[in-house]
């Protein structure tokens, strides 16, 4: 073999290496502030093991993500729906992107491999188009979820919240902010070993924390009030998923007794219009259509989503 193979063969390893790899920006959220309602971001969800990422693909800002290195998930990320249909776009990428920064404190492929468990995004794939889409595709952007809860649940609450904040915000003249988080499971992590078909080969078990329920907060910044609005959904990372509508005050309520927390969270810097009339119009358009296309039911009853000793916690009485 020539010398001049051998290098080219070099150049293509390492492009199909590089290819792999996100070059997100971490440790600090100041050149990603766009993704964030009023430029601030949330509060409270910190932890000495999480960092912060601006998701950077192709020399652009994509999005931002606060990543838990201790359970290798990401806690929240925040970005911007992109409200055409983006004719001819793939639905989804055969691979995940890694970042080289975080090395081992992050998922791979691997782990969800041989698990009941997919890979879920928390950005949307399907709320971006072109760079934007491909950018979704990091593992810092991943958790793992339930497949039923992931392809059937969530995925129809995406599909419909999609629909309204293009038609409700997007179309006239409003920016729609959003955050999907995960909430740790203290508990439940992959790979597990009993679901490994091949479990005699050397492979690491129990990295990747499974999240015991994700939610969003949804917030249409306008510069008119009366179209200005927010709202939140809340659900169980399971076959069987509850899902719950919210205020985001609300949510600001329940979510330091899902994540155990003792400070406050604040998810936007101020409600966003959570009272207006315009929100709970879309909120309705939204269960409607959540239930009368899917028979999927939206509750307004968020408490029954927490665990018994949660909600005892934080209710002071036990779950009815």
């Amino acid at each position: 073999m020539s010398r001049q193979t051998m290098d080219s063969l070099v150049l293509l390893g390492c492009i199909s290496l590089w290819a792999g790899l996100a070059l997100a920006e971490v440790g600090s959220f100041s050149n990603c502030t766009e993704y964030f309602y009023r430029g601030a971001e949330p509060s409270g969800l910190h932890t000495p093991r999480t960092a912060e990422i601006c998701q950077r693909y192709k020399n652009q800002y994509r999005f931002a993500t606060l990543y838990d290195k201790a359970n290798r998930i990401p806690r929240w990320s925040a970005y911007i729906l992109h409200p055409s249909n983006c004719p001819g776009q793939p639905w989804r990428l055969g691979k995940w992107f890694m970042e080289p920064q975080l090395r081992s404190n992050q998922a791979v492929s691997k782990d969800y491999e041989d698990t009941s468990y997919d890979q879920g995004h928390l950005n949307p794939n399907s709320f971006q188009c072109d760079e934007n889409h491909r950018a979704t595709f990091t593992l810092t952007n991943a958790a793992p979820m339930n497949p039923c809860f992931n392809r059937i649940h969530w995925s129809k609450v995406e599909r419909t919240l999609k629909t309204q904040l293009t038609g409700n915000c997007s179309n006239l003249g409003g920016t729609p902010y959003l955050m999907t988080g995960a909430v740790p499971s203290n508990n439940v992590k992959i790979p597990i070993q009993d679901e490994d078909k091949e479990w005699d080969r050397d492979r690491p078990y129990n990295r990747v924390s499974v999240p015991s329920h994700l939610w969003t907060a949804v917030c249409c910044n306008h510069q008119d009030k009366t179209h200005k609005f927010s709202f939140a959904f809340l659900g169980e990372n399971k076959e069987e998923s509850k899902l719950s509508n919210l205020s985001v005050d609300q949510l600001n309520e329940v979510l330091p007794c899902l994540y155990n927390t003792p400070g406050q969270i604040k998810i936007f810097k101020d409600d966003c219009g959570s009272k207006s009339q315009k929100g709970q119009e879309v909120l309705l358009a939204i269960k409607s259509a959540l239930y009368n296309t899917f028979q999927i039911l939206l509750s307004d009853s968020y408490s029954q989503l927490l665990p018994p000793v949660k909600m005892i916690n934080w209710t002071g009485r036990p779950p009815r």
